[in-house]
């Protein structure tokens, strides 16, 4: 975390740590002049009155100045933290985002920012607090050597101690943080499975026992064992510096050597330093924590953040191409993914094709390798004849709008250029589709989402409309719609759409509207082949006689 508040601002950070160098110097300064006039007295009450109340005035600038700098470092180092992350999710592929799971992502971005936020909070202490003991240490040392090494082989006992104390409680940290990780996977089964929850309380109690309530007390023991074992280390240190203080006292009564000024010396600046010592100790769980957090982020093997800078300049579509185009699943527990492919398909700038097939077919996978989202593991996809690849996927997505069943909508209403704010297409979108007495758009933001799944898919046809896009994806966009309504689709809103120039792939079992698309391909176990409707409709005629 040094590293990368260093990584951030380098001044502020040098600066900060002159402050803070000192603050601990001046506050030493302050005991080693109490300790002087308790020895020698005062030649002056009102010159060191005035010196003393100048250096605890200097303490305090230079401490707050220090922290204040620190605290800006910590609270940027978070802020750059959050926006690195959802830059980089955003720009990690689908299928890395897919193997990941949602509870992982979540966790990451909430819990794992703010334990990190908390430990940023203890750094600028604990420097502070750091640079203060080095320079008591100093003074330790100047007062009296023999003392100085007594004192060095205490806190070698101290550090040895808090080393192997600290190493087991990093592991159950981290032990901790997986635990968590499965919270979060229930947390999102309560939420999500809300339908069939209420529906069974067999489900409802087996989840809330067998799965979340295991993996809470697991969580809840780890972190208790892991505070218990600090708690130990904190008296742990508090019992040696007490040693030190009696084996002060103890040299000091049986060796000439060692002055009661000596004595008096040690024993303020030890006490003096029990405050930076203690706050140094509070503040590691909570380092600990945070880098437990900043390591479980980096082994999510997250994609780079876009760069802002980069454009996408948009295709111009005329064809889509997939020659023996395979997407190959990875395997789970030893089991080998689906596999969708060989894959032969084209599409022309202006056509409207239906996709049909069953559960199971393949038909979402090929979705998604049509629009980029999965790129092929075997054979190509070409777009007006250049192959996608991970270099052109940005440009290649450019072209394509989708709307899948498991969509999410938007509240902002952005046109073509990705801008938002009022424009007198939204009104006559919706009135096209029906929806103008449910929805209004105020500032470029719909008034409301709540709606049932029917009006949500056309509000989802709105966005679509505004990002003006050359290539459309619907899938099973009428499912949800009233016959009425599901009519207008097919006959009115697609024919419009394809007159305007759009390219529509439209995944559909209306068979009924066929005879709208230009050609009809149908998938059967990764597979895909074209779809004749009079020719499958004379089959099954025959099929049925023949019965």
């Amino acid at each position: 975390m040094i590293k990368q508040l260093l990584a951030q601002s380098r001044r502020s950070m040098v600066l900060a740590i002159v402050a803070s160098a000192l603050s601990a110097v001046v506050g030493v300064t302050i005991i080693g002049g109490v300790n002087h006039a308790l020895e020698n007295g005062i030649e002056s009450l009102t010159l060191a009155l005035g010196a003393y109340i100048a250096m605890v005035a200097l303490l305090f600038a230079s401490g707050v100045w220090s922290q204040s700098l620190l605290v800006g470092l910590g609270h940027r180092m978070v802020y750059q933290l959050r926006l690195q992350l959802v830059g980089r999710i955003l720009n990690t592929p689908l299928e890395r985002q897919e193997q990941l799971g949602a509870p992982a992502l979540y966790n990451v971005l909430t819990r794992d920012v703010t334990m990190v936020a908390n430990a940023t909070k203890q750094l600028p202490v604990s420097l502070y607090n750091g640079l203060l003991l080095l320079a008591g240490i100093a003074y330790l040392a100047w007062l009296s050597p023999l003392l100085f090494g007594c004192t060095l082989l205490i806190v070698a006992l101290g550090v040895w101690g808090d080393f192997k104390l600290v190493g087991r409680i990093k592991t159950m940290m981290a032990e901790v943080r997986q635990l968590d990780e499965q919270l979060f996977e229930q947390y999102e089964a309560v939420i999500e499975g809300r339908n069939e929850l209420g529906l069974s309380q067999p489900r409802r109690g087996f989840l809330f026992d067998k799965r979340f309530e295991p993996a809470a007390r697991g969580a809840m023991d780890k972190a208790v064992k892991a505070d218990l074992l600090w708690a130990v280390n904190l008296n742990w240190t508090t019992v040696l510096v007490f040693a030190l203080i009696g084996l002060v006292f103890f040299l000091g009564m049986t060796l000439e050597s060692i002055t009661q000024e000596v004595i008096v010396g040690y024993v303020l600046t030890t006490m003096f330093l029990r405050t930076p010592i203690a706050m140094i100790l509070e503040a590691i769980p909570a380092v600990i924590r945070g880098t437990v957090a900043l390591n479980a982020i980096d082994k999510l093997v997250l994609g780079e953040a876009e760069d802002k800078a980069q454009t996408v300049e948009p295709l111009q579509f005329q064809s889509l191409q997939l020659a023996e185009a395979r997407y190959q699943y990875p395997a789970q527990d030893d089991e080998p993914g689906f596999a969708l492919g060989p894959v032969d398909f084209q599409l022309q700038r202006g056509e409207l094709i239906f996709l049909i097939g069953g559960n199971g077919s393949g038909k979402s996978t090929l979705a998604k390798l049509l629009t980029g989202l999965y790129l092929p593991t075997g054979g190509s996809v070409m777009i007006n004849g250049e192959a996608l690849n991970a270099d052109n996927a940005a440009r290649y997505r450019s072209c394509f709008s989708t709307i899948f069943p498991n969509f999410f909508l938007f509240d902002d209403v952005l046109d073509s250029e990705g801008e938002g704010g009022y424009n007198p297409r939204i009104d006559h979108y919706l009135q096209r589709l029906a929806i103008d007495h449910k929805v209004s758009v105020q500032d470029g933001r719909l008034s409301t989402t709540s709606l049932s799944q029917g009006q949500r898919k056309r509000l989802a046809l709105l966005l679509m409309y505004m990002e003006d896009r050359q290539v459309l994806l619907l899938d099973e966009w009428a499912a949800d719609q009233d016959p009425l309504f599901r009519e207008v689709f097919y006959r009115e809103i697609l024919p419009e759409l394809k007159a305007a120039g759009k390219t529509i792939i439209a995944i559909s079992h209306d068979d009924r509207y066929f005879d709208a698309a230009d050609r009809i391909y149908k998938l059967e176990s990764g597979t895909i082949r074209p779809f004749d409707v009079n020719r499958e409709s004379l089959f099954a005629e025959q099929q049925a006689v023949s019965a």
